[in-house]
């Protein structure tokens, strides 16, 4: 059975479960010759490669190179990105045997992957040039040898916030000789990471400014709203955008399923899960290659364990899980196995959604939407990569901004994207990076970094002793390491190692977990899952940042909640309306994963539940906060106020990321009631992110907006007191039966009628 045919099939039999069914048709390519003043040496090379012509947005960035220009390119994925760069440095480099070219990507495994590819053409054109990678795999012996001679050295920006800049006078010949910056995948610089990297580029450019170099940037991306202003806060200069792609595109089917209902009475549907893996093995069985999206590492473990028992043993060998946590050569093999054709099926958290070359994919399975469009967008693309037919299915949660899209598929394939945010002078962020600029070249005084003059941040280091100042230059005079100590990830630059203690006297590291993620992944009587195997952890050892585990046969899996206790910090604007008071401030957060549930793989029941004992984990940040007035309010007991508005910020919660153009971990939604610092009837936003990158004040900006769409998704579920797809279904309201007969959904639609109706 073919693609289409498992489609037929599955509109026969699941049609009712099947709210949409989009087919977007073929696209021919649109083809322009090669530039007439290619180097013949390189037209025999893409000859090789049975290349005879561009596509029309290749050409479109080759003259633009040539013409001085800096560029971002945002089409589709498998649209030959990768060309658009490419062909323009390699005729440069024919051109200017001594010019050198970086290469950023966001990870070491994208680096790795496209080594081959520019190494294939360096043979081709008869060239011995030095290509090489220069990471934290790179042997020092070779390190020394990519400083001085290296023409093509594909790096990331971890490693060149720490690794290159701190140490530029060993690059002195190859910045001098510098001519092409190409930054791949921009789209994930957003929130901190972004953040922090484009300050890392600030101090690149100024350690390029020493050097004499003025090299040509080149940006590519994902489909985002704002491509030109992103490249512009990360570089600090003016981009032109390539946005329409010439590359052709097979017939692409996209399905929007909702899981079926099993009891209309209580509102209970089919897990998404389960539904993932029921229709996967369907592709499976037919021998449609697939990869499947979930949300965690937990969820992908899972759903690899439920399509490997629904297949026979020679096909549930073929399938593999993939995400965060595994070691290199563990992710490197099963790509290989993936281009190789050896695995059929892989399940991915979103590690898998960046142009990692994992050969041809017939169909994708997401489940839930992944937070942001730009990852949808990402994840539909991963199918149909040789132009042949492919399909995408969304299958969606309970949530209601899955709900709201299965209504509004539309949604989807109008939008030009979220606006990728970040916030380069975040006062946190901004600190941590001036010192390593300090560190690398002096400033002087009257000097600035980034937005803002240098004179009363290198005041305040001078009195950390770190500073000297003298005759208006200032000098870095410490022997610490600045770069060492800043993480452009997160706020924490500890990850915790999961030692495997199975076997007696032996001890192997089988992954990783961040800071902030450990006291709900790895607490004591965790159950961590790992490349399909379950790990009982017997100790956290949070001082050491160590778990050990030992390999069990586990019925069950945890899930952990934490407990965040938000309070004001600074109050920085309040504007009284008459429905309600919008005030914007600065937040502190104190989180803390106080308990844990065993859940049943096979039912999903609660088996129980257990606490955990790990540090609060304290973080500042921007937020924002509504003070509703007493008289929109709908009439209910003193007592139940307090559960309307926690429905209320779980509805709105929901539906934030559409109106901030975010993913819905960027921000959270929650309520106050009778609260001394927020007000008796508050809904508060926070951004997740430390120092906060403004998406709670776009939030509390718009807030009619956001009222209107949870308005229209209340309107539109049909539920009788509220459901997930709405304002929740919450544990009080199950433990006690009288609850259940309480009506919040009326009152809850009273309150956004109130809001957003004059």
């Amino acid at each position: 059975m073919n693609l289409e045919q498992f489609l037929d099939e599955l509109r026969s039999q699941e049609g009712r479960n099947i709210r949409a069914l989009i087919e977007r048709p073929e696209k021919p390519a649109s083809y322009v010759p090669l530039p007439e003043a290619l180097n013949s040496t390189l037209r025999a090379a893409l000859h090789q490669f049975g290349i005879e012509q561009l596509y029309s947005h290749q050409r479109t960035a080759f003259e633009l190179y040539f013409a001085g220009k800096d560029f971002v390119v945002t089409t589709p994925t498998a649209s030959g990105k990768t060309l658009c760069y490419l062909l323009p440095i390699l005729e440069k480099k024919l051109n200017q045997h001594t010019s050198k070219h970086l290469f950023l990507f966001p990870t070491k495994a994208l680096a790795q992957d496209q080594l081959a590819a520019y190494r294939r053409y360096s043979e081709a054109l008869n060239e011995s040039w030095h290509i090489h990678t220069f990471d934290g795999d790179t042997p020092e012996e070779e390190r020394r040898f990519v400083r001085k001679a290296g023409d093509f050295v594909l790096t990331n920006p971890d490693m060149l916030h720490s690794g290159i800049l701190p140490h530029h006078s060993m690059w002195k010949s190859f910045f001098e000789n510098l001519a092409t910056i190409v930054i791949d995948e921009m789209h994930t610089y957003i929130g901190v990471f972004g953040s922090h990297v484009a300050n890392v580029l600030r101090r690149f450019n100024r350690i390029l400014a020493h050097y004499g170099a003025h090299p040509r940037y080149i940006f590519c991306s994902a489909t985002i709203a704002n491509p030109a202003e992103l490249a512009y806060k990360l570089a600090e200069r003016e981009f032109a955008v390539i946005s329409e792609s010439g590359a052709p595109e097979g017939k692409k089917y996209f399905v929007f399923y909702d899981p079926p209902v099993y009891d209309r009475s209580l509102e209970i549907s089919e897990s998404p899960y389960k539904a993932a893996a029921r229709l996967g093995a369907g592709l499976l069985q037919n021998h449609i290659p697939t990869i499947f999206f979930a949300r965690s590492r937990n969820r992908v473990e899972l759903l690899a364990q439920l399509l490997q028992r629904r297949l026979p043993h020679h096909l549930a060998q073929k399938v593999r899980s993939y995400r965060g946590g595994f070691l290199p050569l563990e992710r490197r093999h099963i790509e290989r196995s993936l281009r190789e054709g050896e695995t059929l099926g892989v399940v991915s958290t979103n590690a898998l959604e960046l142009g990692i070359d994992i050969g041809a994919l017939n169909a994708v399975v997401s489940i839930g939407y992944p937070g942001r469009l730009s990852s949808l967008y990402q994840q539909f693309g991963r199918a149909g990569r040789k132009k042949e037919p492919s399909l995408a299915i969304l299958i969606a949660t309970p949530s209601a901004i899955d709900q709201y899209l299965l209504n509004h598929p539309e949604y989807i394939f109008s939008s030009s994207g979220e606006a990728a945010i970040i916030h380069p002078d975040n006062l946190m962020i901004y600190q941590d990076q001036i010192k390593c600029a300090a560190y690398e070249l002096r400033f002087n005084a009257g000097d600035t970094f980034g937005s803002y003059p240098v004179d009363e941040f290198m005041a305040q280091l001078a009195e950390e002793r770190v500073i000297l100042e003298k005759n208006g230059v200032y000098f870095w005079m410490s022997d610490a390491y600045p770069a060492s100590n800043v993480s452009l990830r997160s706020a924490a630059t500890d990850n915790f190692v999961i030692v495997d203690k199975t076997q007696p006297g032996q001890e192997k590291v089988i992954g990783e977990v961040d800071y902030f993620s450990a006291p709900l992944l790895i607490h004591d009587e965790a159950i961590y899952m790992h490349a399909g195997r379950h790990y009982y952890v017997h100790a956290l050892q949070w001082e050491k940042r160590r778990a050990e585990v030992t390999a069990v046969r586990s019925d069950y899996y945890t899930d952990a909640h934490e407990k965040v206790h938000r309070s004001i910090l600074h109050l920085d604007e309040r504007r009284e309306e008459a429905k309600l008071v919008r005030n914007w401030g600065e937040l502190t957060l104190r989180r803390q994963a106080h308990l844990y549930k065993k859940i049943k793989i096979a039912t999903g029941e609660n088996l129980g539940w257990g606490q955990i004992h790990t540090p609060e984990i304290e973080m500042h940040t921007q937020g924002a906060w509504w003070e509703l007035r007493p008289h929109i309010l709908p009439p209910l007991h003193t007592e139940l106020y307090s559960a309307l508005l926690t429905r209320l910020a779980y509805l709105l919660g929901q539906l934030a990321p559409l109106i901030a153009l975010c993913d819905r971990r960027d921000v959270s939604v929650s309520s106050a009631y009778r609260d001394p610092q927020f007000g008796d009837y508050a809904v508060i936003f926070h951004d997740n992110y430390p120092g906060g990158v403004g998406l709670s004040y776009k939030l509390t900006s718009n807030y009619e907006a956001l009222c209107q769409l949870a308005y229209e998704q209340i309107l539109s579920c049909p539920c009788k007191r509220g459901c997930p797809s709405c304002i929740g279904v919450w544990e009080s309201q199950q433990e006690n039966p009288a609850f259940l007969e309480l009506d919040f959904k009326a009152p809850v639609k009273t309150l956004l009628a109130n809001l957003t109706h004059s």
